[in-house]
């Protein structure tokens, strides 16, 4: 039984995705396992819907995406492709709003103030590994494989793959995997970048969830301004950057964590002082 964006978020299926929420952590599972998890019309609005609702809540510190069955995400509907030039004169203004809708949901999970951690069970393709890579943190089961293919279909990444990928793995590198849409195996990612962590398949979910819980133990405020300064990081100045962790800082300055922390740090060296 499907769930309203209005539900409580502890446990949700949409038509194409899962949430589950245990302690802090949410476990976000695209849930096309028939078509490889592939990104049709109703998962990018589902897609909106969740990541609208993870942005709202506080009580969760932390996010899993993965993916159900074999695959992570096998990349766009192909069916949704079809579709799209089905409606002739009018395919590129269609295309146009798809991609503008995809687009803002993915800046919002790629801004989400709490870490993201993309957990690559299966094949990531094309949009799945674009998708993958919005996330603060990759990783790859050892079977898993990736690809940057659009190029195959005569297409490029707008996924946000143009932004991620020279980020991750240097331009060279990232103009090597999008011009020829080759794959990539879990060691070689691992080698060059792309993940950062490669396991057995059974063991990533889990992992990756108790990695998040040891991050989400920190002052969400300052790890959600940290994420905000590191993600403009590579196109800022040292001086813009500076400014911002200033700012940041002079927040953080007055924040409940921040003064906790130090009144209990002074208390426990004054208890040691007199034992």
């Amino acid at each position: 039984m499907n769930s309203s964006a209005e539900a409580p978020l502890g446990h949700v299926r949409l038509d194409t995705l899962e949430l589950a929420v245990t302690g802090s952590i949410a476990v976000l599972t695209l849930n096309r396992p028939h078509a490889r998890n592939a990104i049709d019309t109703q998962m990018r609005a589902d897609l909106r819907v969740m990541v609208d609702g993870l942005a709202a809540r506080e009580d969760v510190r932390g996010v899993v995406i993965t993916g159900a069955g074999s695959a992570f995400c096998g990349g766009g509907d192909i069916r949704g492709m079809q579709e799209r030039i089905d409606q002739g004169p009018r395919v590129g203004e269609i295309g146009w709003r798809r991609q503008r809708e995809l687009h803002e949901t993915l800046e919002k999970l790629y801004a989400l103030d709490k870490p993201t951690l993309a957990a690559l069970n299966g094949a990531a393709i094309g949009l799945g590994l674009d998708l993958a890579l919005t996330c603060d943190f990759v990783w790859s089961a050892d079977t898993a494989v990736m690809a940057s293919s659009f190029i195959t279909r005569g297409l490029v990444p707008d996924g946000g793959g143009m932004f991620h990928l020279p980020r991750r793995i240097g331009v060279s590198r990232a103009k090597e995997l999008v011009f020829s849409g080759r794959a990539v195996g879990a060691a070689e990612a691992e080698r060059i970048g792309l993940v950062d962590r490669v396991m057995p398949a059974e063991d990533l979910v889990a992992a990756a969830a108790h990695f998040l819980e040891g991050i989400a133990q920190h002052p969400s405020a300052a790890l959600g301004m940290a994420k905000s300064v590191l993600n403009r990081s590579l196109e800022s100045s040292l001086s813009e950057i500076n400014t911002l962790a200033g700012q940041a800082q002079a927040f953080c300055y007055a924040s409940p964590d921040h003064l906790d922390s130090v009144r209990e740090f002074l208390a426990a060296r004054a208890k040691a002082a007199t034992q």
